[in-house]
């Protein structure tokens, strides 16, 4: 595997998923006939990326296919391991993820735990919310980033950022019902779906999602919240100290250094069948930005180069704010932290002994 990549470089590997399996990957259009977008009167739809159990190979494919141009990023080359539209696994049934970036971040943005999941035997499906992901790329060309509205005053006024992320959580939880009552939509995919095995996964916002709608639907088994915004105040579904999990679903709560609160952590300890993991990270280190900016010297956009990203529709923001790793080495927490979630939903999904 390459470590760093210098001025004379082109290429970055992401770290190899550890699993038995190799992973695929397929870009699918959803769409909502019944519901309008976010922010425009067109009708709703969205992208997920599935990855999923393959035959292992050494094979390789640019990262974020269908979002980014040939997986480069500052001019550099990023690969990945999950290979476009190879055929599933299909000797038994397998797990559902269904997986939520934080606002702001792309569907893709987790590529490096997506496929340590897969490789593992868990199907994950993670989607983009139109308006909330910072770039969506549509097969046909079609773009949607923020509005410049949004952009403002989620910036400067937390009175709107807080409208917007109830906005965002209730358009998510009618994404999971479409999605949930339309797995047919995958296609061949689906036949390997186990839908008495399904899991919620999300990070910052993705992570309320979760919980907010984990803890009230029987579909969903288990709950991974990573890092989401915890605090005191009530809105949408209680976004503040999650509900007392009535049914006792295992959750597990992932809380980075930034957001973590010793008397949130209490409470959320206190919820019945959770797990409370509290690594000394920031809140950005959980997503492939933190690698990246590791690797690649000089990552992260500036204002105006953002600004025109946004303007021009280029594709994604990419920034290094809130990826510190404390005292990890890049590689040695992009090892540590899929085995702890991939160890945890072992262990819950099927009581393997850790």
């Amino acid at each position: 595997m390459l470590s760093v990549v210098y001025a004379n470089d082109s290429i970055l590997l992401l770290p190899e998923p550890t699993g038995p399996y190799g992973v695929g990957t397929a870009n699918i259009g959803l769409k909502d006939t019944s519901r309008t977008q976010l922010r425009d009167t067109k009708e709703r739809r969205w992208m997920a990326t599935v990855f999923y159990p393959t035959r292992k190979t050494n094979a390789t494919s640019p990262y974020m296919f269908g979002t980014l141009i040939d997986g480069t990023i500052y001019g550099v080359k990023i690969l990945g391991h999950s290979i476009p539209d190879t055929p599933i696994i299909q000797s038994r049934k397998l797990p559902i993820i269904l997986a939520f970036p934080g606002r702001g971040g792309e569907r893709q943005g987790e590529t490096i735990l997506y496929e340590a999941l897969a490789s593992h035997g868990y199907i994950v499906i993670t989607m983009d919310q139109p308006y909330v992901a910072n770039f969506v790329k549509f097969p046909a060309g079609e773009k949607i980033t923020l509005t410049f509205k949004d952009l403002w005053y989620l910036r400067h006024d937390r009175d709107y950022r807080y409208q917007y992320d109830d906005e965002v959580i209730a358009s998510a939880i009618k994404d999971i019902d479409f999605t949930l009552e339309n797995l047919h939509l995958f296609g061949k995919l689906s036949d390997s779906f186990d839908t008495n095995k399904i899991i919620l996964l999300g990070h910052s916002i993705g992570g309320n999602i979760t919980h907010i709608k984990g803890f009230k639907d029987k579909r969903i088994k288990a709950i991974v919240d990573i890092d989401s915004k915890i605090t005191e105040r009530e809105v949408f579904g209680h976004i503040g100290v999650p509900p007392p999990n009535p049914d006792k679903k295992p959750v597990l709560f992932i809380r980075g250094m930034m957001q973590y609160q010793e008397d949130v952590g209490d409470q959320l300890i206190k919820i019945p069948n959770s797990t409370v993991w509290s690594p000394l990270v920031q809140h950005s280190a959980f997503s492939d930005r933190a690698y990246i900016s590791k690797k690649i010297p000089n990552y992260g956009m500036g204002f105006w180069q953002a600004f025109y990203n946004w303007f021009a529709q280029q594709g994604p923001y990419f920034s290094d704010i809130d990826t510190d790793l404390g005292n990890y080495s890049v590689d040695e927490w992009f090892k540590i932290y899929p085995e702890y979630i991939i160890k945890w939903l072992d262990k819950v999904i099927y009581q393997k002994q850790q």
